[in-house]
């Protein structure tokens, strides 16, 4: 049976301290790449999500046309909001009801040309304008409608005036 040497049993630590170090390390840089491919994620469902709203309302103009649509929700948005083109427009004084914003309700009075919200845990966000929007009139009084996502999804009704496209809750 051989015996082992104090000089060996320090050569035996300094091995297990370089693995520990080695694999640390991995595990780090691999942590930072799955968090960047979760953000590039996140960042292309945001931008699908911002194209295809936009499309959506230039679809659905026709007139008497009536569409039901799903929309997956990104990855952190909880609610999408949607000001009537007219009020952005007239730079009209939102009511506080339907809209409790104040992000949103101060855009609107100060006439930037955004009517298309949505809301995170951390921030409201402009995502864009569209002169087509309309309101239904349970929400025009208020000029703002807010849809809360529901199971990772916003349900979302287009309706076709012909020259607007009314937007309401599904």
């Amino acid at each position: 049976m051989k015996r082992r040497t104090k000089g060996q049993i320090a050569g035996q630590i300094f091995i297990y301290i370089m693995a520990i170090i080695v694999i640390g390390g991995m595990a780090l840089i691999g942590y930072s790449a799955i968090k960047k491919i979760v953000t590039k994620s996140c960042d292309a469902e945001k931008a699908s999500f911002k194209t295809d709203i936009a499309g959506l309302i230039e679809k659905y103009t026709s007139y008497g046309s009536v569409n039901k649509k799903t929309l997956k929700a990104p990855c952190e948005y909880d609610t999408v909001c949607f000001i009537d083109a007219s009020d952005v427009s007239a730079k009209k004084s939102l009511g506080t009801n339907s809209c409790n914003n104040p992000l949103i309700r101060n855009s609107v009075s100060a006439g930037n040309m955004q009517n298309i919200f949505v809301i995170s845990n951390a921030a409201t966000i402009p995502i864009g304008y569209s002169d087509l929007v309309s309101l239904n009139s349970t929400y025009k009084g208020e000029g703002c409608l807010c849809i809360k996502q529901r199971n990772n999804n916003f349900y979302i009704t287009f309706s076709g005036l012909g020259s607007s496209t009314e937007i309401s809750q599904s």
